[in-house]
């Protein structure tokens, strides 16, 4: 098969911890991650709104991809503490260039999020070793057309009684040929499980094939530039880019439906308007995919 480098960008606010019964008084700390399986080649990076330093004891910060809040001193039962800590998850992932939708559907997007405790001062100058105590992942199910929006407490286990609440945005944001490498399975692993290696596959398909079709043949250097591949092959081209950017502006419109969901909800929020037409010719052009149709 030929591959399609597929973008899909999560947001995720962590709102309010609530202490329903935590045993222990001390500092706590919640970290977050994003987890797709070994088997979908992909790269993920993290970044926090607003970031204003390295530590997290007085702001959030990310680590190996991970996002640390920053830490909160628990003290008393019933406690509330208000984080109001916003993070971004950006994903690049390849897909099988013949069942781009599939592929995202089924991908397995999780939501991993891990109570850190301690209740030593001197602890918090090594942040990164404050040991987990509990954890909660949660399955985020992802549709590329409707995108993923979900309001949620999560509440950690019952000895470490305590609720997170948090918001997750998700939207499938561009689709284009492969630019950048990716960690792929080695050969010798079963069942995704095993070493990574990084670099081009090989795959069995070119991307011309993918793209005009199975009876599509790669001219001859003595053609140079006057060959024209036949209607067949031209008409596969059309539909088949005709459903990428379709799939992509059904994104955008279920990103601009929810939007003005929330804005008719809380007319407070800041007014964004965005045009029809100009802002889906722009996005059109930010695939990168626009054939030259005659």
């Amino acid at each position: 098969m030929s591959e399609v480098q597929g973008t899909v960008e999560f947001s995720v606010e962590l709102h309010k911890f609530h202490n329903v019964d935590l045993f222990q008084r001390g500092y706590y700390q919640i970290r977050a991650g994003l987890k797709l399986p070994s088997r979908i080649p992909h790269r993920l990076t993290a970044t926090v709104v607003e970031q204003t330093g390295d530590s997290s004891l007085s702001s959030a910060c990310v680590h190996e991809n991970n996002v640390h809040s920053r830490i909160f001193q628990i003290l008393y039962r019933n406690e509330e503490i208000v984080l109001n800590e916003s993070m971004n998850f950006r994903v690049h992932l390849l897909l099988d260039g013949e069942r781009v939708e599939d592929a995202l559907s089924e991908a397995d997007f999780q939501l991993k999020l891990d109570l850190h405790f301690t209740d030593s001062e001197q602890q918090l100058r090594d942040i990164p070793a404050i040991p987990v105590i509990s954890s909660r992942t949660l399955g985020l199910h992802f549709h590329p057309r409707r995108g993923l929006h979900h309001h949620v407490p999560v509440m950690f286990d019952y000895f470490h009684l305590s609720v997170i609440s948090v918001t997750v945005h998700a939207s499938l944001v561009a689709l284009h040929q492969p630019l950048i490498s990716f960690a792929r399975p080695g050969k010798g692993s079963w069942l995704g499980k095993g070493s990574l290696e990084t670099g081009p596959d090989q795959s069995s398909i070119s991307l011309e094939n993918l793209v005009f079709g199975a009876g599509y043949c790669k001219p001859t250097s003595s053609e140079g530039s006057f060959y024209v591949p036949s209607e067949n092959c031209m008409q596969h081209a059309y539909k088949w880019h005709k459903d990428l950017c379709l799939l992509l502006l059904n994104a955008y419109r279920g990103l601009h439906l929810y939007y003005t969901v929330i804005m008719k909800e809380i007319p407070d929020l800041p007014q964004l308007k965005l045009g029809k037409r100009t802002d889906i010719l722009h996005l059109l052009v930010l695939t990168g995919l626009i054939l030259n149709r005659p």
